[in-house]
């Protein structure tokens, strides 16, 4: 069974509803995400300041959602999360969320299990 990364990058659609954006993705979106099979986790993370090499700006957005995932296979996940979408249990809010440019998804299978010093 695979396990590892769901990744979303994106921002918000002005600054003026920076705050407003991360409620609504805290209490509404990532609980929609966390409801799919196999979703066990989630945080989310904002970009820092520093970087290690100049110029790495995640593309241009600000915002990490990371979710920790056990899945029969990535194109179940794929497909749960398509249809989440589709039926309206998982929900965009255009007034918050900027869609141009689109946000960021991807997946990541894990190699080697976590290793702490």
């Amino acid at each position: 069974m695979p396990k590892g990364l769901f990744l979303a990058l994106s921002n918000p659609v002005s600054d003026d509803v920076d705050a407003e954006y991360n409620r609504w993705y805290d209490y509404v979106h990532m609980r929609e995400v966390l409801a799919l099979p196999g979703v066990k986790s989630a945080r989310r993370f904002k970009l820092a300041d520093t970087q290690l090499m100049p110029g790495d700006d995640a593309a241009g957005r600000r915002y990490l959602a990371l979710y920790e995932v056990e899945v029969e296979s990535w194109q179940d996940l794929a497909d749960a999360n398509a249809q989440g979408f589709g039926d309206g249990r998982i929900t965009v809010n255009t007034d918050l969320l900027e869609l141009d440019p689109m946000l960021k998804t991807m997946f990541f299978e894990e190699i080697t299990p976590e290793t702490r010093p």
